[in-house]
């Protein structure tokens, strides 16, 4: 491999790796009932969506 191709390599792996970091480190900081489309709208929590649930099953 020619050095232009090692650095291309070095860069690109940095840059995939770097992003999936970046992404897990933001997403740590929310709050997952805040994140979405719907955010906390009333309805919107664990157990009014359970209610709604088709095929639930009650353990």
């Amino acid at each position: 491999m020619s050095t232009g191709a090692i650095i291309m390599l070095i860069l690109f792996i940095v840059v995939i790796w770097g992003g999936l970091v970046a992404a897990v480190l933001g997403l740590r900081g929310k709050i997952d009932e805040e994140t979405g489309d719907l955010g906390t709208l009333p309805g919107t929590d664990d157990e009014s969506l359970l209610l709604r649930a088709p095929n639930r099953v009650n353990n």
